[in-house]
């Protein structure tokens, strides 16, 4: 799974593109700690694909794994969460 396209919409909201013609609005700001250089919008709004993910200057990126997951949840899980999701796709308990 990749990343392939990025559309900054209002504050850290972007529109995520992917290789199976998945496509879906997020909200990023929950997965910005305090301090984080992505809180800055000036650096925020430099995210680009990279032919796997989103990167940001100084190699900054999510996994596009992740991502998907989040954009198909509507919203940025827990790190708890997101591991619970991986482990029930492995384990068979959902389809990935």
């Amino acid at each position: 799974m990749r990343v392939t396209g990025i559309t900054f919409l209002d504050g850290f909201a972007v529109k995520l593109a992917f290789s199976d013609g998945y496509g879906a609005e997020m909200d990023l700001a929950p997965a910005l700690a305090p301090g984080d250089p992505l809180r800055d919008p000036a650096v925020f709004l430099q995210g680009k694909p990279n032919g796997l993910t989103i990167e940001w200057p100084g190699g900054i990126d999510f996994c596009p794994d992740v991502l998907r997951v989040w954009c198909e949840a509507g919203k940025v899980l827990s790190p708890q969460e997101t591991a619970n999701y991986f482990e029930m796709v492995s384990s068979g308990n959902l389809a990935a």
